[in-house]
């Protein structure tokens, strides 16, 4: 055997050797192609698909700064405030799953004690504004109660706040549906949650909503009716009636300060797709304090300005006007200007 017969022999060997293992080579992937965000527009505007799921989410708030005015206080009272929500949404077997949070911070010159969470120091709030999921008709968690709903305008007092509650919506179609909710006072620690109703009526000329509501503390109960009618495309007549047994957690503005019954309404006016107008008045007979009646009777009246400053930016002024028939009552002027900058 010769020089060359081994050469050949050896470079044969090797590349019996070098395919083998390239036979065994592991083969690398191709990378996946990049998911971008999808727009999700099951919902409305704003609404993008989480990245590998089909839950839509939406982020947005506003930031606002209003201008108070009110004559019993010696200088204007300025806040500054900004809101946050995370609004995510999807669809199951049971209907629509939506889970919502909002978060608010502000910073105001007024005094101590005002709003929730309130820091003195810094004269400010930051608080958990509102959190609850939805389930079909199923609502769970802290928000508006369900008696919560007024007429427009500024001056006018139809009780509502947020509470921990739970409410189901039936949805008897053609603009018709009943609420139901069972929902936690914020000072009450019995066992007994407060029992709230509501059938609304919705249709091409405008709305109807009444509510009923029982308040086992006091063992009284409370009724409201609101009415809005569209007059016209540009005019629409509000009217809200209220009446309670007694003192209850829905009364007129703050819980178990209101009024046994009152009656009111509201004219807005839309000039054109920037401006609208309004005013109107509510009048509240034998005002009540912790189930205590009185032979006191109130009034307020008021007037709006809402323009719209360009996408997303609006200005809202309101002047309001409230007496009542006590002898050292001289009456009270109060407002604010408004500017809304949401996303």
């Amino acid at each position: 055997m010769n020089i060359k017969s081994l050469l050949l022999g050896s470079a044969a060997a090797l590349l019996a050797v070098s395919g083998a293992r390239a036979a065994d080579a592991v083969v690398v992937a191709e990378p996946e192609p990049m998911e971008y965000v999808r727009i999700c527009d099951v919902y409305g505007a704003g609404f993008y698909y989480i990245p590998g799921t089909e839950t839509c989410l939406q982020i947005g708030g506003l930031v606002r700064y209003q201008i108070n005015f009110d004559e019993d206080d010696e200088g204007f009272r300025k806040q500054s405030l900004a809101r946050v929500h995370l609004d995510a949404r999807s669809e199951t077997e049971y209907g629509t799953f939506r889970r919502y949070i909002q978060l608010q911070a502000d910073i105001n010159n007024a005094e101590a004690g005002y709003g929730e969470g309130y820091d003195e120091a810094g004269r400010g709030n930051a608080f958990l504004r509102q959190a609850y999921f939805e389930l079909g008709g199923l609502l769970v968690g802290f928000t508006d109660t369900l008696w919560d709903g007024d007429i427009s305008g500024e001056f006018d007092a139809a009780g509502g706040t947020r509470v921990n509650q739970i409410r189901y919506t039936f949805d008897a179609g053609n603009g018709i549906s009943v609420s139901v909710g069972l929902e936690e006072e914020s000072n009450d620690f019995d066992y007994v949650p407060l029992l709230v109703g509501k059938v609304s009526i919705a249709q091409g000329w405008g709305s109807v909503d009444i509510f009923a509501g029982y308040d086992d503390f006091y063992s009284e109960f409370a009724l409201k009716g609101i009415a809005k009618i569209k007059a016209t495309d540009a005019l629409t007549v509000e009217l809200i009636a209220t009446y309670e047994s007694g003192s209850t957690y829905f009364s007129n503005g703050d819980p178990y300060l209101g009024s046994e019954w009152s009656l009111g309404g509201y004219l807005k006016y839309q000039v054109n797709d920037k401006l609208t107008v309004g005013a109107g008045g509510q009048y509240f007979a034998d005002l009540t304090a912790n189930n205590v009646k009185s032979s006191i009777d109130a009034y307020a009246i008021g007037a709006v300005i809402d323009y719209k400053v360009v996408e997303n930016l609006s200005a809202k002024l309101a002047l309001n006007y409230e007496d009542s028939n006590l002898p050292a009552d001289d009456g009270n002027f109060s407002g604010f200007l408004r500017l809304d900058a949401s996303f």
